[in-house]
């Protein structure tokens, strides 16, 4: 009778244990593997947390989403103004850009962006299948500012624009970084947005990046400006 007796404590005890699985995660989705704590309160393993109040861009700058899902109303819309006053892409570049929507005014450079965003880069290409630094630069500048002048390298580029300060930087100016090495030869340039942004044609496609980042900060050469110059 006691073996008896042991028997069943000891199924009732096994069949009461709770496990911890790791659950499985299709390709392209990341799995949060989570346990219980003797508290009751859920905590995340393998040091994975989530923050859902921030995104990042491309360039890898971590930026407050325009549109929140608490239902607010988006950074940079007057109060007074409807939502629908302002476009799509307004309030994509706002994220991109770190910026509010009312600064977005220029839609020629907003369109020009969107078509070219993501484009793959490929050294000495002008078309959406491929584009480098420098000839994205001159598409820009002729496509949205009309300004058809500008030379096709990013050396020649540096070299016939009005050097600026950096503090002086606005929408429209180039600039450019050294990427050979020691060598302080400007073989990069971008256009510059706004809030340290600018969009260029990098390794990775074209981007909008930040002058702060630790390799561009470190590249850094200089800006000019090639606008109202006469």
């Amino acid at each position: 009778m006691l073996k008896t007796t042991l028997f069943i404590v000891a199924l009732f005890l096994l069949a009461s244990c709770s496990t911890v699985k790791s659950g499985g995660s299709k390709q392209g989705a990341s799995a949060t593997t989570t346990t219980t704590s003797s508290s009751g309160s859920r905590q995340f393993i393998d040091n994975i947390s989530v923050t859902p109040s921030r995104r990042q861009d491309n360039s890898r700058s971590s930026v407050s989403p325009v549109n929140g899902s608490t239902g607010s109303r988006p950074a940079g819309v007057p109060s007074g103004a409807g939502i629908e006053n302002y476009s799509a892409l307004q309030f994509k570049f706002a994220i991109l850009e770190n910026a509010t929507i009312e600064e977005l005014d220029n839609p020629k450079l907003l369109s020009f962006m969107d078509y070219w965003y993501g484009a793959p880069y490929h050294y000495g290409g002008m078309s959406r299948d491929g584009i480098d630094c420098s000839g994205f630069a001159f598409l820009l500048m002729s496509s949205v500012y009309s300004l058809a002048s500008l030379p096709r390298t990013a050396k020649e580029q540096y070299e016939t624009s009005r050097h600026i300060r950096r503090e002086d930087l606005q929408e429209g100016d180039l600039v450019f970084f050294h990427t050979l090495g020691r060598r302080r030869a400007v073989t990069h340039v971008g256009v510059y947005l706004r809030n340290n942004k600018f969009i260029h044609a990098s390794v990775s496609g074209v981007m909008i990046s930040d002058l702060s980042e630790g390799y561009y900060e470190k590249h850094y050469v200089g800006a000019g400006r090639v606008l109202g110059q006469g």
